[in-house]
Protein backbone atom coordinates (compact mmCIF):
# COMPACT_ATOMS: atom_id res chain seq x y z
CA UNK A 1 0.00 0.00 0.00
CA UNK A 2 1.36 3.22 -1.03
CA UNK A 3 0.14 6.22 1.18
CA UNK A 4 0.95 9.62 0.54
CA UNK A 5 -0.31 13.52 -0.46
CA UNK A 6 -0.59 15.49 -3.52
CA UNK A 7 3.27 14.05 -4.39
CA UNK A 8 1.82 10.52 -4.55
CA UNK A 9 -1.53 11.13 -5.71
CA UNK A 10 0.09 13.21 -8.52
CA UNK A 11 -2.41 14.84 -11.59
CA UNK A 12 -3.78 14.58 -14.92
CA UNK A 13 -1.31 13.72 -17.49
CA UNK A 14 1.35 12.22 -15.02
CA UNK A 15 2.97 9.17 -14.86
CA UNK A 16 3.23 9.30 -11.51
CA UNK A 17 6.32 7.71 -9.40
CA UNK A 18 3.85 4.88 -8.20
CA UNK A 19 3.84 3.95 -12.21
CA UNK A 20 7.90 4.34 -12.48
CA UNK A 21 7.65 1.95 -9.51
CA UNK A 22 5.34 -0.04 -10.55
CA UNK A 23 7.42 -0.33 -13.83
CA UNK A 24 10.73 -1.68 -12.12
CA UNK A 25 8.97 -4.04 -9.35
CA UNK A 26 7.38 -5.73 -12.91
CA UNK A 27 10.71 -6.06 -13.90
CA UNK A 28 12.91 -6.82 -11.23
CA UNK A 29 9.85 -9.05 -9.16
CA UNK A 30 7.48 -9.93 -11.57
CA UNK A 31 4.78 -11.13 -9.92
CA UNK A 32 5.46 -10.96 -6.00
CA UNK A 33 4.08 -7.25 -6.20
CA UNK A 34 0.66 -6.42 -6.00
CA UNK A 35 -0.25 -2.64 -5.06
CA UNK A 36 -3.62 -1.80 -3.04
CA UNK A 37 -5.62 0.99 -1.74
CA UNK A 38 -8.66 2.82 -1.82
CA UNK A 39 -8.06 4.86 -4.83
CA UNK A 40 -7.09 4.49 -8.72
CA UNK A 41 -7.28 8.03 -10.16
CA UNK A 42 -5.19 11.25 -10.16
CA UNK A 43 -5.87 14.61 -9.32
CA UNK A 44 -7.49 17.15 -11.38
CA UNK A 45 -5.32 19.80 -11.12
CA UNK A 46 -6.93 21.70 -13.15
CA UNK A 47 -10.52 21.42 -12.02
CA UNK A 48 -8.78 21.28 -8.65
CA UNK A 49 -10.68 17.63 -7.76
CA UNK A 50 -10.08 14.33 -7.77
CA UNK A 51 -11.00 11.17 -9.73
CA UNK A 52 -9.78 11.70 -13.02
CA UNK A 53 -8.01 8.87 -15.09
CA UNK A 54 -5.79 10.96 -17.01
CA UNK A 55 -3.06 8.98 -16.32
CA UNK A 56 -0.55 9.70 -19.14
CA UNK A 57 -0.46 5.54 -19.52
CA UNK A 58 -2.91 4.42 -17.35
CA UNK A 59 -1.60 0.36 -18.30
CA UNK A 60 -0.13 -0.08 -14.83
CA UNK A 61 -1.44 -1.11 -10.89
CA UNK A 62 -2.77 1.73 -10.11
CA UNK A 63 -4.65 1.22 -6.65
CA UNK A 64 -3.19 3.13 -4.09
CA UNK A 65 -3.97 5.10 -0.97
CA UNK A 66 -2.87 8.77 -1.19
CA UNK A 67 -4.97 11.98 -1.66
CA UNK A 68 -4.16 15.55 -2.74
CA UNK A 69 -3.58 17.72 0.65
CA UNK A 70 -2.81 14.45 2.58
CA UNK A 71 -0.99 14.65 6.14
CA UNK A 72 0.45 12.23 8.51
CA UNK A 73 -1.95 14.43 11.21
CA UNK A 74 -5.26 13.13 8.82
CA UNK A 75 -4.05 9.59 8.13
CA UNK A 76 -2.66 8.80 12.29
CA UNK A 77 -6.62 8.58 13.02
CA UNK A 78 -7.25 6.98 9.53
CA UNK A 79 -5.09 4.66 8.50
CA UNK A 80 -6.27 1.89 10.97
CA UNK A 81 -9.42 1.36 8.69
CA UNK A 82 -7.80 1.70 5.72
CA UNK A 83 -5.43 -1.15 6.30
CA UNK A 84 -8.72 -3.06 7.68
CA UNK A 85 -10.12 -2.38 4.64
CA UNK A 86 -7.57 -3.23 2.03
CA UNK A 87 -4.93 -5.58 3.91
CA UNK A 88 -1.12 -5.06 2.85
CA UNK A 89 2.38 -6.46 3.89
CA UNK A 90 4.31 -3.65 2.98
CA UNK A 91 3.60 -0.15 3.74
CA UNK A 92 5.01 2.97 1.86
CA UNK A 93 5.00 6.55 3.32
CA UNK A 94 5.30 9.47 1.88
CA UNK A 95 3.99 12.16 4.04
CA UNK A 96 5.00 15.03 6.29
CA UNK A 97 5.56 17.76 4.25
CA UNK A 98 2.09 19.41 4.51
CA UNK A 99 2.60 18.36 8.21
CA UNK A 100 5.67 20.27 8.21
CA UNK A 101 4.28 23.23 6.09
CA UNK A 102 1.29 24.51 7.86
CA UNK A 103 1.04 22.89 11.37
CA UNK A 104 3.81 20.90 13.39
CA UNK A 105 7.67 21.38 14.13
CA UNK A 106 10.06 18.50 12.83
CA UNK A 107 9.89 16.87 16.58
CA UNK A 108 6.36 16.91 16.22
CA UNK A 109 6.15 15.47 13.11
CA UNK A 110 8.63 12.57 13.80
CA UNK A 111 5.92 11.45 16.63
CA UNK A 112 3.28 11.75 13.98
CA UNK A 113 5.22 8.84 12.33
CA UNK A 114 5.83 6.98 15.25
CA UNK A 115 1.82 6.82 15.54
CA UNK A 116 1.15 6.07 12.11
CA UNK A 117 3.61 3.17 12.32
CA UNK A 118 1.87 1.85 16.19
CA UNK A 119 -1.49 2.17 14.18
CA UNK A 120 -1.23 0.61 11.37
CA UNK A 121 0.43 -2.72 13.80
CA UNK A 122 -3.01 -2.70 15.36
CA UNK A 123 -4.35 -4.62 12.44
CA UNK A 124 -0.77 -6.09 11.25
CA UNK A 125 1.99 -6.75 13.78
CA UNK A 126 3.76 -7.63 10.81
CA UNK A 127 3.73 -5.17 8.78
CA UNK A 128 6.75 -3.87 6.80
CA UNK A 129 7.27 0.07 6.44
CA UNK A 130 9.30 2.15 4.08
CA UNK A 131 9.21 5.34 5.04
CA UNK A 132 10.26 7.99 2.55
CA UNK A 133 12.41 11.15 3.06
CA UNK A 134 10.43 14.35 2.77
CA UNK A 135 11.33 16.94 -0.53
CA UNK A 136 12.43 20.09 -0.43
CA UNK A 137 10.16 22.60 -2.25
CA UNK A 138 10.68 25.97 -3.87
CA UNK A 139 9.35 29.06 -4.69
CA UNK A 140 8.57 29.47 -8.62
CA UNK A 141 8.21 33.28 -7.56
CA UNK A 142 11.77 33.90 -6.72
CA UNK A 143 13.48 30.64 -6.36
CA UNK A 144 13.88 29.87 -3.31
CA UNK A 145 13.69 26.72 -1.08
CA UNK A 146 10.94 27.03 1.27
CA UNK A 147 10.76 24.01 3.35
CA UNK A 148 13.99 23.77 5.50
CA UNK A 149 12.40 21.80 7.87
CA UNK A 150 12.23 18.33 5.44
CA UNK A 151 15.90 18.48 6.19
CA UNK A 152 15.57 18.66 9.92
CA UNK A 153 12.77 16.17 9.89
CA UNK A 154 14.49 13.33 7.53
CA UNK A 155 17.17 13.12 9.60
CA UNK A 156 14.99 12.65 12.65
CA UNK A 157 13.45 10.20 11.15
CA UNK A 158 16.86 8.41 10.08
CA UNK A 159 17.93 8.66 13.82
CA UNK A 160 14.74 6.81 15.38
CA UNK A 161 13.66 4.37 12.66
CA UNK A 162 15.85 1.70 13.58
CA UNK A 163 14.48 1.36 17.44
CA UNK A 164 10.80 1.29 15.97
CA UNK A 165 11.27 -1.83 13.90
CA UNK A 166 10.50 -5.10 15.54
CA UNK A 167 11.50 -8.31 15.76
CA UNK A 168 8.27 -9.06 13.52
CA UNK A 169 7.62 -5.86 11.77
CA UNK A 170 10.80 -3.69 9.93
CA UNK A 171 11.01 -0.13 9.21
CA UNK A 172 13.68 1.40 6.76
CA UNK A 173 14.29 4.46 5.40
CA UNK A 174 13.97 5.40 1.45
CA UNK A 175 16.09 8.27 0.30
CA UNK A 176 13.62 9.43 -2.03
CA UNK A 177 15.47 13.28 -1.76
CA UNK A 178 18.84 12.45 -3.41
CA UNK A 179 19.13 14.44 -6.82
CA UNK A 180 15.80 15.85 -6.37
CA UNK A 181 15.88 19.43 -7.14
CA UNK A 182 12.24 21.27 -6.56
CA UNK A 183 13.42 24.26 -9.64
CA UNK A 184 14.15 21.29 -12.04
CA UNK A 185 12.30 18.25 -11.20
CA UNK A 186 8.75 19.97 -9.65
CA UNK A 187 6.56 21.58 -12.43
CA UNK A 188 5.54 24.06 -9.53
CA UNK A 189 8.20 23.64 -7.05
CA UNK A 190 6.41 20.90 -5.37
CA UNK A 191 4.52 17.94 -7.52
CA UNK A 192 7.33 16.20 -9.80
CA UNK A 193 8.38 16.29 -13.20
CA UNK A 194 8.96 13.18 -14.96
CA UNK A 195 12.61 13.03 -13.88
CA UNK A 196 11.43 14.17 -10.30
CA UNK A 197 8.81 11.11 -10.34
CA UNK A 198 11.93 8.74 -11.50
CA UNK A 199 13.68 9.87 -8.69
CA UNK A 200 11.16 9.41 -6.19
CA UNK A 201 10.70 5.45 -7.63
CA UNK A 202 14.58 5.09 -7.25
CA UNK A 203 14.66 5.73 -3.68
CA UNK A 204 11.91 3.35 -2.72
CA UNK A 205 13.15 0.93 -5.17
CA UNK A 206 16.28 0.96 -3.53
CA UNK A 207 14.45 0.42 0.12
CA UNK A 208 12.73 -2.09 -0.95
CA UNK A 209 15.70 -3.76 -2.87
CA UNK A 210 17.58 -3.69 0.67
CA UNK A 211 14.74 -5.91 2.01
CA UNK A 212 14.99 -8.80 -0.74
CA UNK A 213 11.69 -7.13 -2.83
CA UNK A 214 13.32 -6.27 -6.50
CA UNK A 215 16.72 -4.63 -7.93
CA UNK A 216 18.58 -1.19 -7.11
CA UNK A 217 16.71 1.18 -9.42
CA UNK A 218 20.17 1.89 -11.21
CA UNK A 219 21.01 4.99 -12.96
CA UNK A 220 17.87 7.64 -13.61
CA UNK A 221 18.27 9.43 -17.71
CA UNK A 222 18.39 13.26 -17.67
CA UNK A 223 16.23 14.95 -19.88
CA UNK A 224 12.60 13.02 -19.66
CA UNK A 225 10.19 14.60 -21.41
CA UNK A 226 6.83 15.66 -19.91
CA UNK A 227 4.33 13.54 -22.19
CA UNK A 228 1.56 16.44 -22.60
CA UNK A 229 0.77 17.03 -26.38
CA UNK A 230 -1.38 20.30 -27.65
CA UNK A 231 -3.82 19.47 -29.56
CA UNK A 232 -4.80 20.96 -33.09
CA UNK A 233 -6.64 24.04 -32.71
CA UNK A 234 -9.46 25.65 -34.80
CA UNK A 235 -8.57 28.40 -36.56
CA UNK A 236 -11.39 31.23 -37.86
CA UNK A 237 -11.73 34.69 -38.83
CA UNK A 238 -12.42 37.07 -35.59
CA UNK A 239 -15.06 38.48 -37.49
CA UNK A 240 -15.96 39.13 -41.20
CA UNK A 241 -14.27 42.24 -42.95
CA UNK A 242 -11.60 41.51 -39.94
CA UNK A 243 -7.69 40.76 -40.60
CA UNK A 244 -7.06 38.81 -36.83
CA UNK A 245 -8.25 35.38 -36.46
CA UNK A 246 -9.13 33.61 -33.31
CA UNK A 247 -7.99 29.67 -32.41
CA UNK A 248 -9.81 27.74 -30.26
CA UNK A 249 -8.52 24.33 -28.58
CA UNK A 250 -9.72 20.72 -26.56
CA UNK A 251 -7.51 20.69 -23.06
CA UNK A 252 -4.50 19.14 -22.65
CA UNK A 253 -4.79 17.09 -19.56
CA UNK A 254 -3.07 18.53 -16.47
CA UNK A 255 -1.50 21.75 -18.63
CA UNK A 256 -2.11 25.03 -16.52
CA UNK A 257 -1.61 27.27 -19.56
CA UNK A 258 -1.08 27.12 -23.24
CA UNK A 259 1.59 28.71 -25.67
CA UNK A 260 0.71 29.95 -29.03
CA UNK A 261 3.52 29.05 -32.04
CA UNK A 262 2.93 30.92 -35.92
CA UNK A 263 4.66 30.23 -38.92
CA UNK A 264 4.52 32.64 -41.97
CA UNK A 265 3.77 29.73 -44.57
CA UNK A 266 3.36 32.34 -47.36
CA UNK A 267 6.82 33.90 -46.59
CA UNK A 268 9.21 30.28 -46.42
CA UNK A 269 9.19 31.39 -42.95
CA UNK A 270 11.03 27.62 -41.71
CA UNK A 271 10.47 27.75 -37.66
CA UNK A 272 7.46 28.23 -35.44
CA UNK A 273 7.56 31.45 -33.59
CA UNK A 274 6.14 31.81 -30.14
CA UNK A 275 4.00 34.72 -29.35
CA UNK A 276 4.47 36.50 -26.33
CA UNK A 277 2.27 35.86 -23.37
CA UNK A 278 1.29 32.34 -22.43
CA UNK A 279 -3.01 31.75 -22.61
CA UNK A 280 -4.64 30.03 -19.53
CA UNK A 281 -7.85 29.16 -21.33
CA UNK A 282 -8.71 27.40 -24.45
CA UNK A 283 -8.36 30.39 -27.38
CA UNK A 284 -6.34 33.16 -28.38
CA UNK A 285 -7.00 36.11 -30.93
CA UNK A 286 -3.91 37.68 -32.93
CA UNK A 287 -3.15 41.21 -33.82
CA UNK A 288 -4.24 42.37 -37.04
CA UNK A 289 -2.83 40.02 -40.12
CA UNK A 290 -1.99 40.78 -44.05
CA UNK A 291 -4.80 39.89 -46.37
CA UNK A 292 -4.34 36.70 -48.88
CA UNK A 293 -1.05 35.74 -46.15
CA UNK A 294 -1.23 32.05 -45.30
CA UNK A 295 -0.25 31.08 -41.41
CA UNK A 296 0.68 28.35 -39.92
CA UNK A 297 -0.79 27.79 -36.27
CA UNK A 298 -0.24 25.29 -32.97
CA UNK A 299 -0.83 24.95 -29.49
CA UNK A 300 2.05 24.33 -26.97
CA UNK A 301 0.84 23.08 -23.22
CA UNK A 302 2.14 24.22 -20.78
CA UNK A 303 1.64 22.60 -16.79
CA UNK A 304 4.00 24.71 -14.42
CA UNK A 305 6.99 25.58 -15.83
CA UNK A 306 7.21 22.24 -17.82
CA UNK A 307 6.48 22.66 -21.28
CA UNK A 308 4.83 19.46 -23.66
CA UNK A 309 5.32 18.82 -27.22
CA UNK A 310 3.80 21.36 -29.70
CA UNK A 311 0.48 20.12 -31.42
CA UNK A 312 0.24 19.23 -35.08
CA UNK A 313 -0.47 22.78 -36.98
CA UNK A 314 -2.95 24.18 -38.97
CA UNK A 315 -3.04 26.16 -41.89
CA UNK A 316 -5.10 29.44 -42.22
CA UNK A 317 -5.05 31.98 -44.96
CA UNK A 318 -6.50 35.07 -43.89
CA UNK A 319 -9.28 36.62 -46.11
CA UNK A 320 -8.83 39.72 -48.36
CA UNK A 321 -10.55 42.57 -47.65
CA UNK A 322 -14.07 43.74 -48.95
Amino acid sequence: MIVGDSITHESAGDYTWRYRLAEHLARTAPGRVDFVGDRADVWDNVADKGGSTDYADPRFDREHHALWGDSLRNEVPAIEAAVRATPADVVLVLLGANDLTYWTLPADTVVLMKQFIDNVRRVNPRMTFVLGHVLPRADFRDNSLNLPQAGVFNSLVDEQAAAWSTPASKVVVARTEIGFDPLRDAWDGSHPTPHGELLIARGFADALASLGLGAPFGPVPDNVPWPGTGRPPTVAQAAPGDTRVTLTWPATPGATQYVVERRVVSWNEQAFIRVPASVSGYSWTSDPLLPGVTVAYRVVPMKGRMAGQPGPSVDYTVSALP
